[in-house]
């Protein structure tokens, strides 16, 4: 049996004021996970984003990867063979601006290239045929550098060459044709849920530089204020191809956008292999499920994959932690992959939920939304009142900070206690288990011109209230009153935050009147309920 370490996304020296929390609730989760499997691990896989700017000292840089490695292969096993490829924070400041710059993974290969086969330093040549005797386990791995943009200003994306793969198809060749392929890269070949429309994240930019992404580059290039023209690897659709042509069962894991998903693209002919796509999600940070969301709003645990091989079975799990409050020390467990491998082909066979905990932490989390003419924006916004009500059980949370998002000029206005008025986003606590009532005014859009105002052109002509769930909840309930006869348009959904895989659930409408109600049992954490109705034209 061979088991793998998915690690991606660490961002190490990004975030210092809670990273260190974020790494130490990372090996505990590392221990618990050999003590859980009884096992050493065989392999360790670091998928890039190692860390987070290229213009980080490269001694300091040095001096992290070096101890947190010692501690990672200590929680594991003693002289765990580790394979690290770069991702764009490697390469650019905060993986983004200036030129592509290789000096730091450089520094650190020729510090730690005894302890760790560091790729990324053999430009112009992307692929590594990683030698069998390294990991000694039967499979090919080969380990590909995506970051290399020799020329620009602007990019967090990448490149997949289809000459280097051939080339390090031809190294491999027909040698042990019943191993398969492990192909490590830090950029994705299919767009990921959620992330794939979301714009680029500039919390931690100038504001002119923020004020030029989302205000003038829009205007010059469509959808240039969005992720996934910068982030994509060029080359991906060709790249595929090729994988498919290796007559191999391929397995590629990549990180790069911090959600844990998986996808089997079948091939198309009899001697062609199939390809799984991997993601992990990011091990050093506590991702944000949305780049324009406040901070605090539902971030999402951080997590690792594990990947077991036995003979012809896999099965490649996503691995959260807890590093905060009373959730340190907790770990999650939900299934991505189980699957056989025949020949060339992985035959997929269903798998069930995320591992149940010991129980709900909240009873109840209710949001009783009433929509009514806007004070300040006439008949081109909304404004709402809200009931909130969370019910704890004896295990939840002894606090319940809510964010209060809106559309931009919205103001939030609390109503059963004397607290000023504040513009959105704000963040509002809840009293426990009684109602909170608060007024967000000019909260939503009303007409598709105020939405074309307020968020671009080309945003969607549908507006929607949401429910957050930061916690399990034995029942989540969302009603929304005052939609008139838009109620019978209305539609609805859930969210996983945690895989940004947003799933059609059904609502209920009042035969006759304006409430729509959306309700869920068993609600797993950071869950997002939204209602959705068109916009007035």
């Amino acid at each position: 049996m061979t088991l793998i370490l998915h690690l991606s996304d660490l961002h190490l020296l990004g975030e210092p004021r809670e990273q260190d929390a974020i790494l130490a609730s990372l090996i505990t989760a590392l221990e618990k996970e050999r003590a859980r499997r009884g096992r050493r691990v065989d392999l360790i896989a670091i998928t890039g984003d190692v860390f987070d700017s290229a213009t980080i000292d490269p001694r300091v840089a040095v001096r992290e990867l070096e101890a947190l490695h010692k501690c990672i292969t200590r929680a594991l096993g003693d002289d765990v063979p580790t394979i690290v490829v770069p991702g764009n924070h490697d390469r650019r400041r905060i993986g983004l601006f200036g030129p592509h710059d290789e000096s730091l993974f450089r520094a650190v290969r020729e510090a730690l290239g005894a302890r760790m086969l560091i790729h990324g330093c053999d430009t112009p040549f992307l692929a590594k045929v990683v030698p069998p005797a390294f990991h000694a386990q039967p499979l090919w791995a080969i380990a590909y550098d995506s970051t290399y943009l020799p020329h620009g200003w602007l990019s967090a994306g990448g490149v997949v060459r289809h000459e280097d793969l051939l080339h390090a198809a031809a190294q491999i060749g027909d040698a042990e044709p019943d191993w398969p392929l492990l192909f490590l890269l830090h950029h994705h070949l299919v767009p990921t849920p959620l992330t794939d429309v979301g714009p680029i994240e500039t919390h931690r930019m100038h504001p002119a530089l923020c004020w030029m992404l989302h205000r003038v580059l829009p205007v010059l290039v469509a959808h240039a204020d969005r992720e996934e023209l910068t982030m994509t690897a060029l080359g991906a659709g060709t790249a595929l191809s090729t994988l498919h042509d290796l007559r191999r069962a391929v397995l590629v894991l990549h990180g790069h956008k911090h959600y844990a998903t998986a996808r089997k693209l079948d091939a198309t002919e009899a001697r062609q292999g199939d390809v799984l796509l991997v993601s992990a999600g990011s091990a050093g940070t506590a991702q944000r499920w949305s780049p324009t969301s406040p901070r605090d709003t539902a971030r999402l645990w951080p997590s690792f994959n594990v990947i077991e091989l036995e003979g012809d079975a896999i099965t490649i799990e996503a691995v959260s932690f807890g590093w905060k409050g009373r959730s340190a020390g907790e770990t999650a467990y939900r299934p991505l992959v189980w699957a056989s491998r025949e020949g060339a082909k992985w035959r997929l066979h269903p798998i069930e939920g995320a591992e149940p905990h010991s129980g709900p932490k909240l009873i109840a989390n209710e949001s009783r939304v009433r929509l009514m003419n806007a004070r300040r924006f006439g008949a081109r916004r909304w404004d709402y009142e809200c009931e909130r009500r969370v019910e704890p059980n004896g295990r939840g949370p002894r606090r319940y900070v809510e964010t209060i998002e809106g559309a931009r000029g919205a103001l939030l206005e609390p109503l059963d206690r004397a607290a000023p008025v504040r513009a959105t986003p704000a963040q509002l606590e809840l009293g426990l288990g009684a109602l909170t009532r608060y007024r967000v005014d000019g909260g939503v859009c009303r007409s598709l011109d105020e939405a074309t105002r307020v968020r671009g052109a080309a945003s969607s002509p549908f507006e929607w209230i949401g429910l957050m769930n930061r916690y399990r909840a034995r029942r989540s309930r969302l009603v929304l009153e005052g939609l008139g006869a838009h109620a019978n348009s209305a539609f609805a959904s859930t969210t996983d935050l945690a895989t940004g895989q947003e799933t059609p659930l059904r609502c209920h409408r009042d035969v006759g009147g304006d409430r729509v109600v959306l309700e869920l049992d068993d609600c797993p954490a950071r869950t997002l309920l939204r209602v959705y109705w068109p916009l007035e034209a």
